[in-house]
């Protein structure tokens, strides 16, 4: 007979499995989504330093800083491998995404915004894999894993740019399968070095990112023209991503205290026996 924590977890991936698999026909069912007239158009169109469309692109950077954060702070950390690997790809990914955005915001266009959507697919894929490492096997964050993530987003935007009129439904699975699937197990399976409101925290944040950007304009109008729905989204995704940074250069800090406490203690053990 099975112990309840691996039949705990047997029963969480069959879940999540069955809960994959219901997205995907519901999507399939739902139709093509295409990207509506005017998808390349924001509400702020703003110029910075003489560059088109500026302001949108330099709220892209606080994220691309975030992920270089997150990146160093895992090489630093006392994770295992497996879940060292998940976590520095995805804050690679992250920071190509920023700087995908970046891209897109100054040479708005239908390739340049399908790009940035793959990368964001590709971060969302290892996140999942992330999470799937640590709360139910290691195998999700091995390198073979980490890759096929990687090459299943850029499936998905090779599928999506194939179809008649750009069909976004591949790539919009890949976004919505971490939203979905996180908080069942993050409520459900228990997690050596995340916590339940980590992911809870995320999850807020993105919500609040994604209801930003469809209030693009009256986000803007609220705040005098300061800030428009689309830039405040890519602020919450920053923060999200500066969260996890923070909470793993935590852990980093906290591993090397430890490492210090030990060898001072050591060091004291070895003069009391010396003495």
């Amino acid at each position: 007979m099975l112990p309840t924590d691996a039949l705990n977890r047997r029963c969480a991936l069959f879940a999540l499995l069955a809960m994959t698999f219901a997205i995907a026909m519901g999507l399939l069912a739902w139709g093509p989504i295409v990207p509506l007239s005017g998808a390349h158009h924001y509400a702020d169109m703003r110029s910075l330093f003489g560059l088109a469309h500026g302001v949108n692109a330099a709220f892209c950077l606080p994220m691309l800083a975030a992920g270089v954060w997150g990146w160093r702070a895992v090489l630093r950390s006392a994770w295992p491998a497996a879940l060292q690997t998940p976590w520095r790809w995805c804050f690679a990914c992250i920071a190509v995404t920023a700087g995908s955005a970046v891209a897109y915001h100054l040479a708005p266009g239908d390739r340049a915004y399908l790009i940035a959507q793959a990368a964001v697919a590709g971060s969302f894929g290892l996140l999942l894999c992330s999470f799937l490492a640590e709360r139910v096997h290691a195998g999700f964050g091995s390198p073979r894993a980490c890759a096929t993530a990687l090459g299943v987003a850029a499936l998905a935007a090779s599928l999506s740019s194939l179809a008649a009129g750009t069909d976004l439904r591949p790539l919009l699975l890949l976004q919505l399968l971490p939203v979905l699937l996180i908080p069942a197990g993050a409520l459900s399976l228990p997690g050596r070095y995340t916590r339940q409101t980590d992911w809870l925290l995320v999850l807020g944040l993105y919500a609040l990112a994604r209801v930003s950007d469809l209030s693009d304009d009256s986000v803007l109008l609220a705040t005098g023209g300061a800030i428009s729905g689309h830039a405040l989204m890519h602020l919450c995704m920053a923060s999200v991503t500066a969260w996890f940074a923070y909470r793993i250069s935590g852990a980093a800090t906290a591993s090397a205290d430890a490492a210090d406490d030990g060898g001072l203690a050591q060091a004291n053990t070895s003069l009391s026996t010396s003495g």
